[in-house]
């Protein structure tokens, strides 16, 4: 069983590695090929991404893995699918549908500033082609817990690798052929290709009969459930996605700059990690063995904890070589990046945990503080050291989640589920 967790995991990295080789390729061409400020713009964007998701969540991520499996693999399939994955794409899709508005909106309201900073871009038409990508990309981040539920981890991690592929390609194809105006084309292009083959893999979850759907008074009762999980998770990631938003707002795009290519460089650690941690949690929450449950946590540990150890000490060469010269002095951002990345694992492990025996309130408690805190420091830090204080914030942020993590979770480590 431990090797069943060990290969779904490696199914997942298998394609995640050599996208992650090729879009590090792509990030070396563009660190070298554009200008500081442009390249901070795609930053910025990267940011609006992933606080989008955040925001559109509602909680209803971890609801699907928690509750979606135990039905789905017995005679109540259609429940499963009913009562479960359908309200949680439809509550999902409609809040990922508000934020595309606002950031539509905000575009605008900014527009002055941006025409200004950026006169060779057509800010309009970016900003046109950006929201349906939004759109897009969160939709894809709605899908992917079906995926999980259905156990089909190799081909949501082909899925997602071949979109990462296909966007950079053809965002690097047309920018070359016809300037920056058309790299964001080029991303939505590639997204949405990828979301027709998504829809494919799971038609048959539309196919549930009228009498398992779920209300829409279901539906209210699930997000008033689940929105400890909405705010714990928004305490966790979304300050920290917030957060970067305000600091683009306090440092000059330069600096901005080397934060981006420093993050970039290191982000697929979180990948990394996330092809362990999503297999674990569809483990422990199907199994009632304690024994099983502790080996489970000991292998993830064991590939999860020495890599970020070993890339911090190789960062000093690490960035010269993706970034050039321009880049070179900011290998300390690189180092410290890595390094937080061990404390992210320990605190995924500890979230798994709460998750699997429905602790909202301690997981919400631990988000909260923690993400209170890290928000304070992080910005504190940005003030005294610049764009070095971004990622000692992030270190110190992960370190806060993983100490409040442990001490809400160790009390549950030698329970076995049914206790839950």
């Amino acid at each position: 069983m431990i090797n069943s967790l060990v290969r779904k995991s490696f199914r997942i990295l298998l394609g995640r590695g050599i996208v992650s080789f090729f879009t590090l390729l792509f990030t070396i061409y563009f660190a070298y090929e554009l200008p500081k400020s442009i390249f901070a713009l795609i930053a910025l964007y990267d940011v609006v991404i992933s606080l989008s998701k955040v925001i559109s969540d509602v909680g209803l991520h971890y609801f699907v893995l928690r509750e979606a499996p135990p039905l789905y693999y017995s005679d109540k399939k259609n429940q499963a699918i009913g009562k479960i994955i359908l309200p949680s794409i439809i509550i999902r899709l409609v809040a990922s549908i508000f934020v595309c508005l606002l950031y539509w909106l905000l575009i605008f309201s900014y527009g002055g500033y941006l025409y200004t900073e950026f006169p060779d871009l057509n800010i309009n038409y970016i900003a046109f082609i950006t929201v349906f990508h939004l759109l897009i990309e969160n939709i894809q981040s709605i899908l992917i817990p079906v995926f999980a539920v259905q156990q089909r981890f190799g081909t949501n991690s082909f899925l997602e690798s071949s979109t990462i592929l296909i966007e950079n390609f053809l965002a690097l194809s047309l920018y070359i052929m016809f300037g920056m105006n058309q790299y964001f084309l080029g991303l939505l292009i590639g997204q949405f290709i990828i979301l027709v083959i998504r829809l494919f893999y799971i038609k048959e979850i539309f196919r549930v009969k009228r009498d398992f759907l779920a209300s829409w008074k279901d539906m209210l009762t699930i997000i008033r459930d689940y929105l400890p999980f909405y705010i714990r998770k928004f305490f966790r990631i979304g300050f920290i996605q917030g957060e970067q938003m305000i600091i683009a707002a306090l440092l000059p795009l330069a600096q901005l700059a080397n934060y981006n290519l420093a993050k970039k460089c290191s982000s697929f650690l979180k990948d990394y990690q996330s092809a362990f941690i999503d297999p674990l949690t569809i483990k422990l929450a199907k199994t009632g063995n304690l024994g099983f449950r502790q080996q489970y946590i000991k292998t993830y540990l064991w590939f999860t904890l020495p890599l970020p150890l070993v890339l911090a000490v190789a960062s000093p060469w690490i960035m010269p070589i993706v970034g050039g010269s321009k880049y070179a002095d900011s290998w300390l951002i690189l180092c410290i990046l890595y390094l937080s990345y061990i404390f992210l694992a320990l605190s995924s492990l500890q979230l798994t945990i709460l998750t699997i025996f429905g602790k909202k309130t301690d997981a919400l408690m631990r988000d909260a503080t923690g993400g209170t805190i890290g928000l304070a420091v992080t910005l504190l830090l940005v003030y005294t050291f610049k764009e070095y204080g971004i990622a000692w914030g992030q270190m110190v942020s992960y370190m806060i989640l993983a100490f409040l993590g442990y001490k809400l979770s160790r009390k549950y480590l030698h329970q076995d589920v049914d206790a839950k």
